[in-house]
């Protein structure tokens, strides 16, 4: 066990009511343990900007992010989630959802980040409406997160993890047991060697979970205004490049988006609590 070291501190009420807001008993216990991820998450690299990928479309009821867990909607816990590790700045491409989730999280206020949306008049793909947010992300290494996922994945971690990768691109990865929808990963160390979108049957694959760490020259592969797909034309070519990194995380990941999948997580969280909260 690590030895610490008791410290006392004097803070002004109100700094105190904002880290008592970060206590949900569960991934943050108290005050002294909020102090100490603040402390520790001042002193890593941050990214302040995540981009949400929230255009998709279910055949019968709402999109994917507005999607109830626990009756809280999928993009208000992703946003929650994303904050606590120092993001401050959401880029929305929402697509034709743009008006109902704009009505659900507005501008950001409710979690003190600030919120915009970029307009999309016919689809994309992930990489061409990307692409409308270049001249956004031209600051530093960015998130990219899809819209239908629910995940408790630790940022800071995987925000270490690129920092020493030094790629051009990272993804966060899960193994999973002979899993077709989703996209795989062949490996050699933690470089990405091959990308398949979906549809390959293997014994244990290494799924994409569509949580991405981009620097802005990533957006150079996407041609301008035309549909592109990051699984299909950005990542095998990263990959050919040896630019592609594998960050393998522990914890929740769902892909909400497939009702079964959907019933899980709505359990676990029922059963555990220890998801996004």
């Amino acid at each position: 066990m690590r030895s610490k070291a008791r410290l006392t501190i004097t803070l002004p009420q109100d700094l105190l009511r904002q880290i008592d807001r970060l206590i949900d008993k569960q991934t943050i216990r108290n005050r002294s343990h909020a102090i100490e991820m603040l402390v520790r998450q001042s002193l890593r690299p941050q990214v302040e900007t995540a981009v949400l990928l929230a255009g998709g479309q279910l055949q019968d009821g709402p999109p994917p992010a507005l999607l109830s867990i626990n009756k809280r909607k999928l993009i208000s816990l992703t946003i929650e989630h994303l904050a606590r590790y120092g993001v401050t700045d959401f880029i929305i491409l929402a697509g034709q959802n743009e008006a109902a989730i704009r009505a659900v999280i507005g501008e950001g206020e409710s979690w003190g980040v600030t919120v915009s949306y970029v307009r999309e008049d016919y689809p994309l793909g992930t990489g061409g409406a990307l692409k409308l947010a270049e001249q956004r992300l031209q600051n530093g290494p960015f998130l990219v997160v899809h819209g239908d996922i629910l995940t408790s994945i630790n940022i800071a971690d995987f925000i270490d993890f690129y920092q020493n990768e030094k790629t051009l691109a990272a993804i966060a990865v899960k193994p999973r047991q002979a899993e077709r929808n989703y996209g795989q990963v062949i490996l050699q160390g933690n470089r990405i060697t091959d990308f398949y979108e979906n549809g390959r049957d293997v014994g244990i694959s290494i799924v994409n979970t569509g949580v991405y760490l981009l620097q802005p020259r990533v957006l150079s592969l996407i041609p301008e205004g035309q549909p592109a797909k990051l699984e299909t034309d950005v990542f095998p070519r990263l990959a050919e490049m040896g630019e592609l990194s594998a960050f393998f995380f522990q914890g929740v990941w769902f892909d909400i988006s497939a009702p079964e999948n959907y019933q899980k997580a709505q359990a676990r969280w029922n059963c555990e609590r220890r998801l996004i909260s």
